[in-house]
């Protein structure tokens, strides 16, 4: 007498996801891909942004200040990072007050 094989006793969804785990275990390439996608994550998520570089770099060499034309050097070449974000978000606000300036002045002068 033969034994029935093992799939008669799976339902069909359990028999689908068996058999598609098992093709995907088959495709080589994908889970390399999938692998170097996550570690490209993983080191892209590690690196740190030039701002919070800069002031570490800032705090580190502010204990080696001796007098004020070092500080002003130091201060130079670190605060621009640092403060790039926010003259970005404020040179937004104000081209976005410029064009709604200009948006009014239009309005009154096709009220005319």
């Amino acid at each position: 007498m033969a034994t029935p094989p093992s799939s008669e006793y799976l339902s069909s969804s359990e028999l689908t996801q068996r058999s598609m785990l098992s093709d995907l275990a088959q495709q080589r390439w994908l889970i390399a891909v999938g692998v170097g996608l996550v570690l490209f994550l993983i080191v892209r998520m590690r690196r740190q942004a030039p701002q919070e570089r800069a002031a570490r770099n800032l705090v580190r060499e502010l204990r080696n200040v001796d007098d004020i034309w070092d500080a002003r050097d130091l201060f130079g070449s670190n605060l621009p990072p640092i403060f790039r974000p926010a003259m970005l978000l404020i040179l937004e606000e104000l081209e976005r007050q410029v064009k709604r300036g200009f948006r009014n002045m239009e309005r009154s002068i096709q009220h005319l």
